[in-house]
């Protein structure tokens, strides 16, 4: 291409990409369910459990509904983070993809709205990747063709479009982002780490063998900390059950219930310490303990021993928990 011919098709992709992979991406990662539905004014437009709106309309089809009213209100409802992604993700997005990239039908009426800010951030990415693909699919005879009877102007070139969609997400997106500097700055003694008390953060660079069993690393959220001490695999009654899977087993169901007690699961447990006496079978070991302790992927240190306090122990395992405030 000829150094003074401007490449529109590259000018529009990159207008939305660059914001989003510089600028909003970042501003937008680790938003809490906290803030998802937090509001700073009373009776905001928001993304609710079915039959817990008060809203003239409740839009979706799923589990939450969508507030909303026809006409709209003057003036305009205050929404939250919750209704602002629900917008963009519906509206903006899977609507269009729908209309012109052969993406599956979507409404507001039929949409299932994210009950979480973790769902909603993938249901984001997901219709901004359809997009941009179809973006990228264009072409310059594309961007030029009409946008046809889906949209308001049927004869708006396609370039038209793809500008109207790229400001709607780059002005609703960022209206996220103050929403989240207000609940950070509105709550006194908090900070962004106190903000991820959804969950502990995993950390598996690239670099390094991904495991599904366990994680390489935990980030804990500002919270309550849990030393679950070590256990063994006995019983309510103290008595030691036979052999390495019977005792793993018991093992971290005693972990399970010093966690329950204190109001908190495996998914708040930072780490986990496994003292194996040496010569016995960790595959069963860790087979035992998977059918108790479940999916949930923590960071894990494996130890071989001579022994146990208590003869015949075979596995000892204890357990560092995170209970956010």
């Amino acid at each position: 291409m000829d150094a003074n011919e401007l490449d529109v098709h590259r000018t529009l992709r990159e207008q939305l990409e660059f914001h989003w992979n510089h600028q909003l991406r970042a501003r937008l990662e680790g938003i809490t369910d906290d803030e998802y539905f937090w509001s700073p004014v009373p009776d905001a437009w928001s993304v609710r459990p079915r039959g817990g709106s008060t809203a003239p309309v409740q839009l979706g089809a799923g589990d939450f509904t969508m507030d909303y009213a026809s006409p709209q209100p003057v003036p305009a409802a205050f929404t939250t983070i919750a209704w602002r992604l629900g917008h963009v993700i519906v509206g903006v997005l899977a609507a269009r993809n729908a209309a012109h990239f052969g993406a599956p039908a979507a409404s507001y009426e039929t949409w299932e709205y994210a009950g979480s800010a973790a769902t909603a951030l993938d249901q984001l990415q997901a219709q901004l990747d359809v997009w941009l693909a179809g973006v990228r699919g264009l072409g310059e005879v594309g961007l030029r063709a009409p946008v046809g009877v889906k949209e308001t102007f049927p004869e708006m070139p396609m370039a038209d479009l793809v500008l109207h969609i790229h400001r709607e997400l780059i002005h609703h997106l960022s209206e996220v982002c103050p929403l989240r500097d207000l609940h950070l700055h509105t709550k006194p003694g908090t900070s962004r780490e106190q903000l991820m008390t959804a969950k502990t953060t995993h950390i598996d660079p690239e670099e390094l063998h991904r495991n599904p069993a366990f994680t390489q690393g935990v980030m804990t959220p500002a919270a309550r900390t849990l030393h679950v001490g070590g256990h063994l695999g006995t019983d309510s009654t103290g008595n030691l059950l036979d052999g390495i899977e019977a005792q793993t087993m018991q093992a971290v169901r005693n972990v399970l219930a010093v966690l329950a007690a204190a109001g908190t699961g495996p998914e708040h447990v930072a780490k986990l310490n496994i003292y194996l006496v040496g010569g016995v079978d960790a595959q069963v070991g860790y087979a035992a303990s998977r059918s108790v302790w479940g999916d949930h992927r923590t960071a894990i240190t494996v130890v071989s021993t001579a022994g146990h306090a208590r003869p015949g122990a075979l596995v000892e395992i204890d357990a560092v928990a995170v209970i956010p405030e």
